[in-house]
């Protein structure tokens, strides 16, 4: 049965057929092979002597029933035979001989010469000895070697699973689909039809001739076929050839060799054969020009047969026939006009075929259109199709001549397709350029005017399938001429116009074997992937992937069938890597993306290759989960699990044997992650950067700018706001949710980083079937500092690994997932000696508290409270600061009520591992020992008060520490933990008024309190040392007590308007001073009568007026009175007589450091009475003899002034001096008087006797 060729193409018209064939059983496939791909690569040499090219094309196996339709297009013919074969002695070689002579008389009728190469043997026939035959064996173990050390593989054959054809005719290119038998099945049959025949044929030596001359070739180096700018151009020289000399170096004559070339051989004279001997195939380095030189006898041959039948008598014309037609003309009448103009028109049209191989298309096109003349009259259809499809045939070679292009080679090391043969790659047709035609053709204007255009090519094209389409028996040819029909167009780009020729191809029915059509739909495919038709070379693809493993096919190859599936994944928008899908948009056609994907992963279990199969269900569920039923989910998942049970799912990279790398497939959807968010460190473990105590330096004015300056930008947007630290433990919470029907459990689930080292702790949850978010805490421990990169999780579930990546979520890419790990830094805990508190409102920043303390206490009252560190890390504590954390306003309030030492802290560092701290905090019941009722100046009352009016406060505050130690110290960090304090202050005594009195000495004064108890129990109050009293709930007392006068402190001086504007808070009261100054002489303590509490009340809130000031300081002036020269005093009472004159001194002293712009001094006397006590100067009592004032200007400090009167007594009785001193001083806002009043001086007057 005839083998249809699904990779011919117009060009081959033109081409010789040779033979090569592995003969005999001693030469391997590897040695056989190497030989072909020299051989093959010579598909082009150019006649010495003539400006013509033979074009040559190699094939391995040929059936006799291709061979018969020679007579029909003499390109089907095999003109030449060239066998390779290995012996080492005669008896061998005689064998070789046989099988050789064997195919050659399988072929006798078409052949015109052949050749057998024998390796093995010495040139001249002669056995090797045994010291060559090592030295070849170890000289090809060497090289063996060292080509598998560089390539790694051996050279390449051809199997039946790589989707290349064997057979490669020099314009056989992009059909990657054509499939044969294997070098080994085809070898085998040959030498099973051959080896039943021995016969002795004795080797006779024949003389050794030299070459006449040496005809020029061209060796393409690529798989590629290359065009020459003309038909009758000489093509230059490649690298493939021994030199690149010229023809006049080379000494090739322009005349035509009279005899035939020959080289050293061995002669079987018997057969006409011409057999070549050589060593070994490496030493062979004149392969090609010996093959050259068999071609060029091959193109003498057909040219003297041309010549021979373009002078052939009418009378000696012999009908060619198809090989369906010689039935057809047994018994035909030969004597008539129609045969006679059959025989004269079918012989033009061979003529043209013989035109045409011997390099003359131009010629060749004047016998076609001579021989449709012929046979149009005598209707001889078939024919007139075959002259159409010859003219076809010369037009494109004449209009798209081939040549060596100048586009830079491929290197087939690296192949763009993968899974394709290297020389099924891709087709160049260019050329000598002069116009250029957007439908993708050249015109050359050297070419004959006969020649068609490209319209009528295509249009003579399928007038010859209308033709061919009337016999049965010209299926094979029609089809051929439709796929050269489709390869021309796609040279055109008219790639419609193409597609009506292929669907041509599909509704040809020919009975043919399943290899055949698993080659027509490759074919098809190929052609449809070319002209941009994806889907249906997909289709088709996937058609001839079935036909594989179709029941009716005896012989089901699942490796093939995987290898045609994946190749047709493209058409069907199926991307093997994830990476390549786009995102949001519906990518492809879901449903057959989803068969297609099933037939591949079925197709890779059957060829037993399990992780690949699993590679393929992973890639499904990734790509099509969504438009997977609940069902389908359930199957994938079934399957998935039988399947990892016998080999589990990595994460690596797959390389199938077609080249094609699988790459690894994450599970992102199971299970689907709706959040990633990396979780800092709790508030009391969150590293804190130490602020620095120096001052930072004045850089200018703040400038803003929307301008992005640096990489800061960047790294805010991929660098979350918080910072891990070394060895502790770090957490990231995912919100999972299950789309599965079935519930979930995950076996392993980690983090991927990048840059720190991590010391995963995975995790393991089960998720329950297709149920809502739940949350998943994974956890990790960094081993170093740096910047940690979270790049995703991996899981392991349904017994595969999975690598999901942040980047390849769409929902989650642009998380930040980068944190700084800072060095190592302690931890402690913290423990109170007070009860927990349940409940608290924080204050300051209450998320670092890590205990709590509460207590209730007296106003007035103090308490201890024991607090303890504990190192519980490996890192030192070297440093521990303590602070309130509480707002600015109360930081002074809340700093009397909490007090600690921090020197004592102090002297305990370093705390060590493992070690304890202790250190005491003292909280104090401050309070302002006031009522709304408190008033100063009152006077002793016995009312009772009603305690419900004095309510309890509560003070909260923070007691934050701050501490580090260890690497952490050394980067500047530590961290802070707080202490929540709740302290309630219960009310105790308060002052419900007080007063300052004079006292009787000039350097004393009497303060008066009145307080009030209102708390629920009597307390015992205790004051002056050995003074004090019972105080009966709600019973008011006065208490008073002299002090010496206080010489308070210097205020300071007096700021101006700019400080003040700096300062954050109002500078305190001048009488809030000088009542702190003065709560340090008064001391009134307080003891509870049944609880035994006892605290101190403060006067430090006390508002004094600035009489009471006056009385309580010590005056700036001091006083020195005398009456008659006799010091008067407080105490003392000096006793006049009525009518004598009194005379008054005073002396008055200013204190050092006081200033003044003026001060009057006066005096003033009258009659005290019981009643009254008001001083007035009365005449008819008292005569002043001189002046009751005394004026001073600019009274600086330590002056004195000395004033003199005198007064005459009319009545007895006792009379007071009001003496007092008025001083002005010049202030900013304004004058401002200060008045000073002597001591109480008194008089007794009696009457004279």
């Amino acid at each position: 049965m005839s083998q249809i060729d699904y990779g011919q193409t117009a060009e081959d018209h033109q081409a010789f057929l040779i033979l090569v064939r592995n003969t005999g059983q001693h030469l391997c496939s590897r040695s056989f092979n190497r030989a072909w791909e020299r051989i093959r690569k010579l598909n082009c040499v150019t006649v010495p002597g003539q400006k013509r090219i033979a074009w040559v094309r190699y094939k391995r196996t040929y059936s006799k029933e291709n061979n018969e339709w020679g007579d029909f297009q003499a390109h089907r013919k095999v003109l030449g035979l060239v066998s390779i074969g290995q012996c080492n002695d005669l008896n061998q070689f005689e064998e070789l001989f046989d099988n050789y002579r064997k195919v050659k008389e399988e072929y006798a009728s078409t052949l015109f010469n052949s050749r057998l190469f024998v390796f093995g043997m010495n040139t001249d026939g002669s056995p090797l000895n045994e010291e060559e035959k090592e030295n070849y064996k170890k000289e090809r173990g060497e090289k063996f070697s060292s080509s598998s050390s560089r390539s790694g593989k051996s050279s390449p054959v051809h199997s039946e699973d790589s989707g290349v054809t064997p057979d490669l005719s020099p314009t056989e290119v992009g059909n990657d689909c054509e499939i044969t038998k294997t070098d080994t099945e085809t070898e085998s049959d040959v030498n099973k039809s051959t080896s039943a025949i021995s016969s002795q044929v004795d080797p006779k030596p024949t003389e050794q001739l030299q070459s006449d001359s040496k005809p020029e070739c061209r060796v393409d180096n690529d798989e590629n076929l290359s065009r020459s700018s003309a038909p009758n151009e000489l093509p230059t020289s490649c690298p493939g050839d021994d030199s690149t000399k010229s023809e006049s170096d080379l000494g090739v004559s322009s005349e035509v060799p009279t005899s035939r070339p020959h080289s050293n051989s061995l002669t079987k004279e018997s057969m006409g054969a011409e057999v070549l001997f050589c060593p070994s195939l490496d030493s062979c380095s004149d392969l090609e020009e010996k093959i050259r030189d068999f071609v060029t006898s091959i193109f003498f041959v057909l040219e003297g047969k041309r010549l021979d039948r373009s002078f052939e008598r009418a009378d000696k014309m012999q009908l060619l026939c198809a090989p369906f037609e010689r039935k057809d003309y047994v018994g035909l009448d030969t004597d008539t006009k129609s045969y006679r103009k059959k025989c004269q028109g079918r012989l033009r049209k061979h003529l043209g075929d013989l035109c045409l191989q011997a390099g003359i298309p131009g010629e060749a096109i004047l016998h076609y259109q001579t021989a449709i003349d012929i046979l149009r009259p005598v209707n001889d259809w078939l024919w007139i199709g075959a002259c159409f499809e010859g003219i076809c045939s010369a037009s494109v070679i004449v209009r798209f001549p081939k040549s060596q292009t100048p586009t830079l080679r491929r290197n087939f090391s690296l192949q763009a397709k993968l899974g394709s043969s290297m020389a099924n790659d891709t087709k160049l047709r260019t050329g000598n350029v002069k116009h250029n035609y957007t439908n993708g053709y050249q015109d050359q204007e050297d070419s004959p005017r006969s020649a068609l255009g490209p319209d009528d090519i295509v249009e003579k094209y399928r007038e010859a399938l209308v033709h061919y389409s009337k016999f049965k028996g010209s299926g094979m040819i029609e089809m051929e001429a439709c796929l050269k029909a489709c390869r021309v167009l796609v040279i055109q780009r008219k790639y419609l116009q193409a597609s009506d020729f292929l669907q041509n191809v599909v509704y040809i029915n020919l009975q043919t074997s399943d290899e055949d059509k698993i080659n027509r739909y490759c074919t098809l495919s190929q052609l449809y992937g070319e002209i941009g038709f994806q889907r249906k070379a997909a289709f088709f693809k996937r058609i001839a992937a079935m036909q594989c493993v179709s029941p009716q096919n005896p012989q089901q190859n699942w490796r093939l069938c995987h290898s045609l599936v994946m190749q047709c994944l493209d058409g069907y928008s199926i991307c093997l890597d994830p990476k390549d899908i786009p995102k949001g948009i519906v990518y492809g056609w879901p449903v057959l993306q989803a068969r297609v994907l099933n037939e591949l992963i079925f197709s890779a279990r059957r060829t037993g290759n399990i992780p690949v199969a699993i590679r393929h269900l992973s890639l499904l569920l990734h790509t099509l989960f969504d438009t997977l039923t609940t069902q389908d989910k359930r199957d994938i998942i079934n399957t998935l699990q039988s399947l990892t049970a016998k080999s589990e799912g990595t994460t690596a990279p797959l390389a199938l044997n077609s080249g094609v790398i699988l790459p690894p497939i994450p599970l992102n959807n199971i299970p689907q992650v709706r959040s990633f968010k990396l979780i800092p460190l709790s508030p009391h473990l969150q590293p804190v950067k130490i602020e620095s105590k120096v001052e930072k330096q004045d850089t200018g004015p703040f400038i803003f700018t929307p301008l992005s300056l640096g990489h800061t930008d960047v790294q805010n947007k991929t660098h979350v706001d918080f910072c891990w630290v070394e060895h502790d433990m770090c957490e990231v919470q995912l919100q999972v949710c299950n789309p599965l029907p079935d519930e979930l459990s995950i076996k392993q689930m980690s983090l991927m980083t990048d840059g720190v080292e991590i010391e995963a702790y995975p995790t393991n949850p089960t998720i329950p079937a297709e149920s809502g978010p739940s949350l998943v805490k994974v956890l990790s421990r960094p081993r170093s500092s740096g910047d940690l990169c979270i790049l995703g999780y991996t899981t392991h579930l349904l017994g595969m690994k999975s690598q999901c990546r942040l980047r390849d979520l769409p929902e989650l890419r642009d998380l930040r997932t980068t944190v700084t790990v800072i060095p190592a830094l302690p931890q402690i805990t913290l423990t109170a000696s007070l009860p927990k508190v349940a409940t608290f409102t924080s204050v300051g920043d209450g998320a670092n508290v890590v205990t709590s303390g509460t207590t209730s206490i007296y106003a007035g009252q103090s308490k201890e409270c024991m607090i303890t560190l504990r190192n519980t890390s490996n890192q030192p504590v070297e440093k521990i600061s303590v602070s309130l954390d509480c707002h600015p306003d109360q930081k002074e309030l809340q700093s009397k009520v909490f007090q600690w030492s921090q020197e004592n802290l102090d002297a305990q560092l370093p705390l060590q591992p493992s070690g304890l701290v202790c250190f005491t905090l003292c909280i104090y019941g401050n309070s302002d020992f006031l009522s709304n009722k408190s008033s100063r100046g009152g006077s002793l009352s016995s009312e009772l008060s009603n305690p419900d009016e004095y309510e309890s406060k509560c003070v909260e505050s923070l007691l934050r520490l701050e501490y580090s130690g260890g690497p952490g110290l050394e980067a500047g960090y530590c961290r802070h933990c707080a202490i929540a304090f709740s302290v309630d202050i219960l009310p105790s005594i308060i002052f419900h008024s007080w007063e300052a009195l004079p006292s009787e000495s000039p350097d004393h004064c009497v303060l008066a309190f009145d307080v009030c108890n209102v708390c629920c129990e009597p307390v015992e109050v205790q004051y002056n040392v050995d003074d004090g009293f019972k105080l009966e709930p709600k019973q008011i007392r006065r208490l008073t007590m002299q002090i010496e006068k206080c010489k308070f402190p210097d205020p300071g001086p007096e700021l101006d308007v700019a400080d003040r504007l700096q300062m954050t808070k109002p500078p305190p009261p001048v009488i809030s001073r000088y009542s702190q100054h003065l709560d340090g002489f008064i001391h009134i303590l307080w003891t509870m009568c049944g609880t035994k509490n006892c605290g101190k009340m403060r006067t430090e809130h006390l508002t004094w007026s600035s009489q009471q000031i006056e009385l309580i300081k010590v005056s700036d002036v001091s006083w020195n009175v005398s009456v008659n020269d006799q010091c008067c005093s407080a105490h003392s009472i000096p006793v006049v007589c009525t009518g004598k004159l009194v005379n008054i001194e005073i002396l008055i002293t200013f204190r050092a450091g006081v200033s003044y712009t003026s001060a009057v001094l006066m005096v003033s006397c009258g009659l005290l009475t019981d009643h009254t006590s008001v001083h007035s100067l009365d005449t008819d009592q008292v005569t002043v003899l001189g002046s009751q004032s005394y004026q001073l200007t600019n009274v600086r400090g330590e002056d004195s002034a000395r004033y003199r009167t005198s007064y005459l007594f009319h009545y007895s009785g006792t009379y007071r001096f009001n003496v007092k001193c008025v001083a002005s001083e010049s202030r900013q806002d304004g004058e401002k008087d200060h008045i000073w009043k002597c001591h109480d001086i008194q008089v007794r007057v009696i009457d004279e006797e």
